[in-house]
């Protein structure tokens, strides 16, 4: 099949934007699509094409194995001309996958936009799936397709923002205005050109994929010491989560895990449980890890460093040069 390059290429994987009833849950795509379809026809002049999507689900349940699906479903569509898309998900785990995907096709010839919304699309409680105008929905989408239209890259589109999608992260559970990231007024990361492997390389690595986290606590230095020991060699990589500007306690314990880690070729990477403005050497209670073969996460966010990593991870290209 053949796409025309100046469509936008609609991508419905679930999340809040297309849940209905009580509780909550993404409609399924021979339901929602069509309602979506007729909106989209009413109130846009432009064209849009719905891909196909099998991979319709609550963003809380996705895994390495679907954010690989969505790279290859995009990169086939790309392959046969289509060069606009957006993609409607939800928020849970938008920025980890919006990271993975900006790695996948950041020095490609497209527009990528992904989005979702605090409250769906349609009423809740109306069975007859009626459009429900106050919500975030409609406005996140429209404006989506608006930048997909205008600008080439990948982005997050939420609340009349744009933001770069390497590097954004949502801070609110409830306000519309949930996610914080790089404006695109500013420039995006420059990184180092990764020449991906074959779809089945890639899902196969996904599914392998096991990138761990652990997250401090004011606890004994052996609890910490002992958190790094259960890592063991099923793991793609580890997330510090540190406290302020990258700070953790230091002990002899600590720096053998660490040490280990490496030589066992398991990079961890350490970044901040705060929400702005990332990690630092400023202070020696967190310097002196860097000297032990962590990664430093800079001003990544959380889901910025997970999508990175596993983008890397997945093409065989795990390593500190590439960082």
């Amino acid at each position: 099949m053949l796409y025309q390059s100046d469509d936008i290429h609609l991508i419905y994987a679930g999340g809040t934007f297309g849940s209905h009833g009580t509780p909550l849950s993404p409609l399924p795509a021979h339901e929602f699509l069509p309602v979506l379809q007729d909106l989209l026809n009413s109130r846009l002049g432009s064209r849009q094409v719905i891909l196909d999507n099998d991979c319709i689900k609550d963003s809380s349940t996705l895994t390495p194995t679907d954010f690989a699906h969505f790279y290859e479903l995009i990169s086939t569509a790309h392959q046969q001309g289509a060069r606009r898309f957006v993609l409607i998900t939800g928020t849970d785990t938008l920025s980890f996958l919006a990271s993975f995907l900006f790695h996948a096709f950041t020095n490609r010839d497209l527009s990528l936009v992904i989005t979702g919304s605090m409250n769906p699309l349609l009423v809740a409680d109306n069975p007859t799936y009626h459009i429900d105008d106050t919500s975030d929905a409609w406005h996140n989408l429209s404006d989506a397709i608006n930048v997909g239209q205008t600008r080439q890259g990948v982005f997050v589109q939420f609340c009349h923002q744009t933001f770069w999608a390497d590097n954004t992260q949502k801070i609110d559970s409830l306000n519309p205005n949930a996610f914080y990231g790089t404006h695109v007024s500013h420039p995006s990361l420059t990184l180092p050109t990764i020449h991906p492997e074959s779809f089945d390389i890639i899902k196969h690595h996904a599914n392998t994929a096991n990138i761990k986290s652990i997250f401090l606590l004011p606890n004994d230095t052996n609890h910490i010491a002992q958190e790094l020991a259960n890592i063991n060699d099923n793991t793609t990589a580890v997330i510090l989560i540190a406290y302020g500007a990258g700070n953790l306690p230091k002990s002899d314990a600590i720096i053998a895990e660490l040490d280990r880690l490496h030589e066992q070729n398991i990079p961890v990477v350490c970044t901040t449980m705060c929400p702005f403005h990332g990690v630092s050497t400023t202070y020696a209670a967190g310097s002196w890890q860097y000297a032990h073969h962590v990664w430093s996460g800079g001003k990544l966010s959380i889901p910025a460093i997970y999508g990175r990593l596993l983008w890397l991870a997945i093409n065989n290209a795990l390593c500190s040069d590439n960082w």
